[in-house]
């Protein structure tokens, strides 16, 4: 008990101190990047200790069903492989399907959410449910892994800790990223992919402040998971590999470009898999178990589907398993198995499936390169590390963290171009095949969407196409100087372009009205044609440009206007843009800047309480317009909390008008916007009046 009273008064002294070091008035900066520094260190170690206990916590599950199969000896070791990850879906179901939905799956889109809408808040139920959940449906058999969770499990950490210390939302962001690069660094033992991976998937953002954070934080958890499980990769990986000639990089380019097709197809599968689940209506609580039947089945034919699989990874990348028609078994065995595991709800991340995907997918090319270009002696186990990047990078369009998180695990500087190459390649063309990662497609199914601050030029935002004239003002090449200069006193314009009588289409010049002063002080003939007077180098801009493109280039130039041409057909003027006209862009960019952050508050409320904001002009005609809210009787799923007259703001009561023109504004239950929409709007006679209400 002595030792127990010593360690919480550390704690509590260590608590003063850290809170001292906190924001404050008068701290000054020193103080504040003290506190970040410490803040840092402390969730960055209690992230990496995170990660540890997972891995010790799947071993220990996995253990005990081991235990358990053996002293099973009478039962048929077929039953018992198909049925362990199906007894684990019913271990699990309880707490994915009532105590802690947002343990299923991942985890890294709900901690993308808390960063971005929610200010880095993560439910504390999941400190206690998360690691039971999946340690269960991995242990048992799931064919996930457990990055995705701990990095949930990490940030909740992270959000329990600013809480306890009143940080800002601001700070809450920084360590909920933070933990999610300890919890990465310290599960594949890669400090500098896992910071990569906070600063492009969670934060999606990179500044200097925040980078410095996750790095220290990063480094911290490795620290920490080396220190207790020593300083040995997630898997182990050859360290001889290089690129034997730059002849092999087209056969990179290649594996990129198929390697595109694997990651796509991995997405489908496992946003597939729950679509058909959802189709099918089964009962939830059977659901986790049904998906572990499938993969029991799976198991049978190809054992290595089971759990993490870092195993099986390693023997792909030390090229012990070579056989091509076992590589194409795994690939689509651990594919259809993980799609079988997310789509029922398993605990467990994708980015360990991913990369037995990625490995066995290049390990596979390797094989047929080496077979077709013998020459080139080809090691299929560099073609299995060089998959994994490109197939990671694929699914999750986070090429950088793919491409250090394998040099890492490598440690090969040699396998550095290849790694570039394949990995962007596949992400570019993943891309282009037109499907989002799988974490945006999985807040796209949950009608979610991230909000995360934009540093950038307002103009950046507004085509010239959407501020341009479409009236070009024209004059004819044969026309005089003194036709000019009655055109230009009619007109009102300081500006034509200049076109030949035979085709009017075709743009030869521009004349202005700093031409026509010069033809004047230069005592030139009034009955000199317009040809002779213009300028002929003019300079166009294009439709699909920004506007701050266009305005830069007019400020350098000194010039008032531009025409503006396709780039098929430069002579072919088809509008005409003014500086009047990008002051009149920036108001433009400005309201939807409005629009944006209105937008994102709207999303905001939403997300924290599941409501969200509607607003609707009352039409003429309207059943509600010259009713009262007490007469309207709305139902209980909107509240009215504004009305808007004109330039007046109402906070209305029960006895407030509702009037033809209004803009009410309400709060109202998820997925009953378009219902209050309906109701406002709706024409006919005025709601009848209860007798009490006469």
């Amino acid at each position: 008990m002595g030792t127990v009273r010593v360690t919480f008064a550390r704690l509590g002294r260590t608590a003063r101190w850290l809170r001292r070091l906190g924001p404050s008035t008068s701290g000054g900066a020193s103080s504040e990047t003290l506190s970040l520094v410490a803040s840092a260190i402390v969730v960055g170690s209690l992230a990496g200790l995170a990660a540890v206990g997972f891995d010790r916590l799947v071993h220990l599950v996995g253990d005990l069903v081991q235990l358990g199969r053996d002293h099973l000896g009478l039962v048929p070791t077929a039953l018992l492989t198909i049925l362990t990850p199906a007894v684990g879906g019913l271990l699990v179901a309880p707490i994915v399907v009532r105590l802690a939905p947002d343990a299923r799956g991942s985890g890294v889109p709900h901690v993308m959410v808390a960063v971005s809408n929610l200010g880095g808040r993560v439910p504390r139920r999941l400190l206690f449910w998360r690691p039971i959940a999946t340690a269960l449906s991995v242990g048992t058999g799931a064919s996930l892994g457990s990055e995705g969770p701990v990095v949930q499990m990490g940030a909740a950490i992270a959000s329990l800790f600013s809480s306890w210390f009143r940080l800002s939302d601001e700070r809450r962001r920084n360590l909920a990223s933070v933990a999610a690069a300890g919890a990465i660094a310290a599960t594949f033992n890669a400090p500098i992919a896992g910071a990569l991976f906070a600063l492009e998937e969670i934060l999606g953002k990179f500044e200097g402040r925040n980078f410095s954070s996750v790095v220290i934080g990063a480094v911290s958890a490795t620290a920490v998971s080396r220190s207790i499980l020593g300083d040995a990769p997630a898997f182990s990986v050859p360290a001889g590999y290089v690129l034997g000639s730059p002849l092999e990089l087209p056969l990179y380019l290649a594996l990129g470009l198929l390697a595109a097709v694997v990651a796509v197809a991995t997405i489908r599968v496992l946003v597939g898999s729950e679509d058909l689940l959802d189709r099918w209506r089964i009962n939830p609580w059977l659901r986790p178990a049904l998906g572990g039947l499938a993969v029991g089945f799976l198991a049978l034919a190809l054992p290595e589907v089971l759990g993490r699989g870092y195993d099986t990874i390693g023997g792909i990348l030390n090229e012990d398993l070579t056989a091509p028609v076992l590589l194409a078994g795994i690939l689509l065995g651990k594919l259809f198995a993980t799609g079988a595991s997310i789509g029922s709800w398993a605990s467990g991340g994708i980015l360990a499936p991913t990369l037995m995907i990625g490995a066995a997918f290049g390990a596979l090319f390797g094989d047929a390169a080496r077979a077709l270009f013998p020459s080139l002696a080809i090691r299929p186990g560099a073609y299995g590390l060089v998959g994994m990047a490109a197939v990671f990078a694929g699914v999750t369009r986070a090429p950088m963290s793919s491409i250090v998180m394998v040099f890492e695990l490598s440690g090969s500087y040699q396998m550095i171009l290849p790694l570039l190459f394949a990995a962007v390649i596949a992400t570019l063309a993943a891309d282009l095949i037109g499907t989002d990662s799988y974490y945006e497609m999985m807040l796209a199914r949950r009608g979610l969407s991230l909000i995360r601050s934009r540093d950038t030029d307002l103009l950046q935002t507004v085509t010239v196409d959407e501020v341009m004239s479409r009236d070009v003002p024209t004059v004819a090449a044969e026309d005089t100087v003194r036709d000019l200069e009655d055109l230009l006193v009619a007109s009102h314009d300081h500006g034509f372009v200049v076109t030949p009588r035979a085709d009017p289409g075709r743009m030869i010049g521009i004349v202005t009205l700093a031409d026509l002063e010069r033809a004047r002080s230069e005592e030139l003939p009034s009955t000199m044609p317009i040809r002779e007077v213009c300028s002929c180098d003019v300079e166009v801009a294009h439709p699909e440009e920004p506007a701050s493109a266009v305005l830069e280039r007019m400020a350098a130039l000194g010039i008032g206007r531009m025409p503006v041409v396709r780039r098929e057909a430069p002579d072919r003027p088809i509008g005409l843009v003014q500086q009047t006209d990008l002051a009149r862009a920036y108001y433009l960019a400005l309201r939807r800047e409005r629009a944006h952050d209105e937008l994102h508050g709207r999303l905001r409320l939403r997300d924290l309480t599941g409501q969200e904001i509607v607003e609707v002009k009352v039409p003429r005609g309207s059943r509600l317009a010259g009713t009262t809210l007490r007469e309207a009787r709305l139902p209980h799923d909107s509240i009215v909390v504004a009305i808007r007259r004109g330039t007046r703001t109402l906070f209305p009561h029960g006895e407030t008008t509702i009037e033809a023109g209004d803009t009410v504004v309400a709060n109202v239950a998820p997925g009953f916007g378009p219902g209050f929409r309906e109701l406002i709007t709706e024409a006919g006679e005025r709601p009848a009046t209860r007798p009490d209400e006469s």
